[in-house]
């Protein structure tokens, strides 16, 4: 594993405390999964995490929609600073029916930052500052007739996974994340004062309930204090639905357009 990945997960999503900007590390960094080492599975990775990181530098989670970032992917190679492979099986010896050709490797990247930011200017944009905001977030959930707030340390297996995809999704857009240290709001609280007690510079609240028509999560998310409308998921994992909030927060934060 790279060294900076656990201070890269540290500083991004266990901020607790602080409430002034910090510095996120290695945004031109990414790890995605690929089949082999063969060239159209390293170009194919290569593409995804290009994606990823123009996303992550500009704050512009609509910039992975826009069809001018197709011409940009057949040259990510060129971008690469550095590249490294983890074989994910390599506590398992290569056996006859499962080669190096076929074997699960982590790809890791870095891009050069002038590359980066060359790709950015020909958008129109500019790289979004490492120093960010700390964003505290606070999601509601309902379901089969129980409310929770999505808190480090609670306990159930839902919303264990609830909060290992808000961190996702911070890492994803580089956005320093607070949670709650408990599933609960105070007797008469309101999400936004619990989001503002946590410390963020920047909030974050969400209401989450399972909708069996759809079948799927249904979110509502807004920010408090910035000139934001509340957006909306529905029919979606709980993964997409904070990978739209998180997002959402970024693309305002970053002074883009408002999600939709």
């Amino acid at each position: 594993m790279k060294p900076w990945l656990p201070v890269l997960l540290f500083g991004l999503l266990c901020a607790s405390s602080a409430a002034e900007a910090r510095p996120v590390e290695h945004l031109n960094a990414c790890e995605t999964l690929v089949t082999g080492q063969g060239e159209a599975e390293r170009a194919r990775g290569l593409g995804v995490c290009l994606t990823e990181v123009l996303v992550r530098v500009s704050g512009r989670p609509g910039l992975a929609d826009d069809p001018r970032l197709q011409t940009l992917i057949p040259g990510a190679a060129r971008a690469v600073l550095d590249l490294e492979y983890e074989d994910r099986m390599k506590a398992l010896p290569v056996g006859d029916e499962q080669g190096t050709r076929d074997r699960p490797f982590f790809l890791r990247p870095t891009f050069r930052d002038d590359a980066i930011g060359n790709m950015l200017a020909g958008f129109g944009l500019k790289p979004w500052g490492a120093d960010r905001p700390v964003l505290a977030v606070v999601v509601t959930s309902h379901r089969d007739g129980r409310d929770w707030v999505v808190a480090r340390g609670v306990t159930g297996v839902t919303a264990g996974a609830q909060v290992e995809a808000l961190d996702a999704a911070g890492n994803r857009f580089g956005v320093p994340l607070i949670l709650p240290e408990t599933a609960g709001l105070a007797p008469g609280e309101a999400p936004a004062d619990l989001a503002a007690r946590l410390g963020g510079e920047a909030l974050l609240v969400g209401d989450l309930s399972w909708d069996e028509t759809a079948p799927g999560w249904r979110v509502t998310w807004s920010m408090p204090g910035q000139a934001a409308k509340p957006w909306s998921r529905g029919g979606v994992s709980f993964d997409d639905a904070f990978r739209a909030g998180v997002g959402g927060a970024a693309s305002i934060l970053s002074g883009g357009p408002q999600p939709e």
